[in-house]
């Protein structure tokens, strides 16, 4: 659904049909790719989102074929996340007490961000 468009907008209704996130966004193969396309597809290129949240609870997220990830479980803040695949990882720096991964993760980057998450 919708790559690149900040997931949590639509995904945090307790009244709609979609499913609330707690963590979502898409993973794209270089940093400024626009919305609606799709990103990478973890599966293939063997890349995983993992999320380490502030008590070490590991979460580990497999981008489906539209480079979107998404977790519904419980994540205590702040929690850090990386980008791993064969060829290495991507940390990010700061911690983080939002999951709406795409909202600041946009086409050029917002709050400090530099554009999309992609492949280490």
């Amino acid at each position: 659904m919708q790559p690149g468009v900040a997931c949590i907008n639509c995904h945090n209704s307790s009244g709609g049909e979609a499913p609330r996130f707690t963590i979502a966004g898409t993973l794209y193969p270089t940093a400024h790719e626009p919305n609606q396309c799709d990103g990478v597809n973890g599966s293939t290129v063997g890349a995983k989102v993992v999320i380490t949240d502030a008590n070490q609870n590991v979460v580990t997220l497999t981008p489906n074929s539209a480079g979107n990830f998404y977790y519904t479980g419980a994540v205590a803040t702040p929690f850090h996340a990386k980008v791993t695949d064969p060829n290495g990882e991507r940390d990010m720096v700061a911690g983080q007490t939002s999951g709406d991964c795409n909202a600041c993760h946009t086409q050029n980057g917002t709050m400090s961000a530099p554009g999309r998450i992609i492949l280490p």
